[in-house]
């Protein structure tokens, strides 16, 4: 994604129709197979991804579990969840099916979270694609840190900017108590700034969220409530930071979980959904004073 040509010539060559949902976040590109990408289409997507935050396709029937593999391989090393269900022959693919009750399912709907955020290198992108949908309901919703950060006032940008949080996977904890899952490899609590650079875009985002950051490190337990409940009602209610996905069969959305925030909509009872995700490991979490904004881009 760093190295890719910023006008993005060989990814949109083969786009026939570009639909951006909102002027900061979010695009749909038609025209795409993401199967047969090719190393450049590739390199460029990873750009677009970091700069858009989310970017959907439709039809892609033919992207099967192998291939979706295949495709997260390309943008660095896959991440196996040490607690969420996966398949025996890809321990790396997520299987998100609601008729799966406890302990098989784990439920994010309903709650603010950028993915395994309590990893010392947590996600970059994340893949998903839904083969089942329901009848009706089953949204996503993305939320912008790049527009969080940038709407801060100076004082609360300074303030943050000299911030770690501890993210942990208590939430995990308490669910493997709850049910006696096993797990596939051990549940970590790691420190990360609460601004953090994006790598490929060079722009500032806030990285704490609602699920997984338990608190502000080196303030008091009322000042870090504080400072997060504020950050998680913006990600949560500025309409204007967020889009909205709606879910048809093989479509597929990819997000750079570095600068955005998402969570399911969980209103499509009694219809089932079944949709299966590929989790890239990213880079240790970074801090750069001199990064740029998206806002001055």
């Amino acid at each position: 994604g760093k190295g890719a040509d910023p006008e993005k010539k060989a990814l949109f060559a083969s786009v026939t129709k570009r639909i951006d949902y909102s002027p900061k976040i979010g695009t749909e590109l038609h025209g795409i197979k993401l199967s047969q990408l090719t190393e450049q289409q590739s390199e460029e997507l990873a750009a677009l991804i970091a700069e858009r935050g989310v970017v959907f396709f439709r039809n892609q029937d033919d992207l099967d579990t192998k291939e979706h593999v295949k495709l997260g391989a390309r943008w660095g090393p896959l991440h196996i969840h040490p607690l969420a269900p996966h398949g025996q022959e890809h321990p790396e693919v997520i299987v998100l099916d609601s008729r799966l009750s406890p302990p098989d399912r784990y439920n994010t709907n309903n709650s603010w979270h950028s993915d395994i955020s309590f990893e010392p290198a947590p996600a970059s992108f994340s893949i998903l694609k839904f083969d089942e949908i329901p009848e009706a309901g089953g949204d996503t919703v993305w939320s912008n840190g790049y527009q969080l950060y940038d709407d801060l006032s100076q004082p609360i940008k300074t303030l943050l900017e000299g911030l770690t949080a501890t993210h942990t996977s208590d939430i995990f904890r308490v669910f493997q108590a709850n049910t006696g899952r096993k797990t596939f490899g051990k549940l970590n609590d790691s420190e990360h700034p609460v601004i953090r650079t994006n790598p490929v875009t060079g722009w500032k985002s806030v990285f704490t969220n609602s699920v997984f950051t338990r608190e502000i490190n080196g303030v008091s337990p009322s000042e870090s409530k504080w400072i997060l409940e504020h950050l998680n009602n913006l990600i949560s209610k500025r309409l204007d930071y967020q889009v909205r996905f709606r879910w048809e069969k093989h479509s597929v959305a990819i997000w750079d979980n570095r600068s955005t925030f998402h969570t399911g909509v969980p209103d499509f009872k009694p219809y089932f959904r079944r949709g299966l995700r590929v989790t890239i490991s990213g880079e240790k979490p970074y801090y750069d004073p001199n990064s740029g904004t998206q806002v001055k881009a």
